[in-house]
């Protein structure tokens, strides 16, 4: 318990902190997308592996080799802990943005940092509006800025994935986009699992890109449950559920 109340401290003290790197954001905004995107890339990797470092995370990652060249992509993964964000952040070699609940825009400075990454906020109560604002952000995507899509909607908390939400699936799927299926293990117990912080080692595993989903025979729910599937692979047999 004191260890979950130290580290959340020091948590908030970097976050005010980050304060002081997000002003030459603010000025590189106005001089170069190219710097400001090297820039975000350069410090929210570090911040997150920092992080990472101090809570005694280790990642194990696997695939590194099946992403693609280019970064019109969406990485599609389950997702089983707030760790799963850095984690993330740290494994790809490019900025991310990721689709998230819009309660997360209520927490100071972190909201700041993800507007930055170009992250969108949705409200599960208004659906139709949301898919709106995800498909404004895939059409971003295909312009070269990856997204992260967690399709069961929000964190398992365990080993067992919970169900895939179809209708952001099914965008995709009619998108430009390269999926990019990720799986990611272990990380609940890092401190879903006891609801207190344990250090511990995630394994990602990188899938090789879907393409041509555009034109697949399938109906969406056949390539819905095929990604599924994918993903499934790539957990621990007792998490495969």
């Amino acid at each position: 318990m004191i260890r979950n109340i130290l580290l959340g401290l020091y948590f908030w003290i970097l976050m005010v902190l980050t304060i002081i790197v997000y002003l030459p954001y603010l000025l590189l905004r106005l001089i170069s997308e190219t710097a400001t995107n090297r820039y975000l890339r350069f410090f929210i990797r570090g911040w997150s592996r920092h992080i990472l470092s101090v809570a005694g995370v280790k990642i194990d990652v696997q695939g590194l080799d099946n992403l693609p060249a280019t970064r019109k992509l969406a990485v599609v993964s389950n997702h089983q802990s707030y760790f799963d964000i850095p984690v993330l952040i740290v494994v790809m070699p490019f900025l991310l943005g990721f689709v998230a609940k819009k309660e997360l825009g209520r927490i100071p400075i972190v909201n700041l940092w993800m507007g930055a990454m170009g992250c969108v906020l949705i409200d599960r109560k208004q659906p139709g509006h949301s898919l709106e604002k995800i498909r404004s952000r895939f059409a971003k995507a295909e312009k070269g800025y990856p997204v992260v899509l967690f399709p069961e909607g929000t964190r398992s908390r365990g080993a067992c994935m919970g169900r895939f939400k179809t209708g952001s699936l099914q965008m995709l799927f009619s998108s430009d986009l390269q999926i990019v299926p990720v799986s990611i293990s272990g990380s609940y117990r890092l401190l879903e699992e006891h609801n207190t912080l344990k250090k511990g080692t995630v394994r990602v595993t990188i899938h090789p890109p879907v393409t041509g989903h555009k034109e697949d025979e399938k109906n969406p729910k056949e390539l819905v449950e095929q990604l599924r599937q994918t993903i499934r692979s790539g957990l621990d047999l007792e998490e495969g559920l």
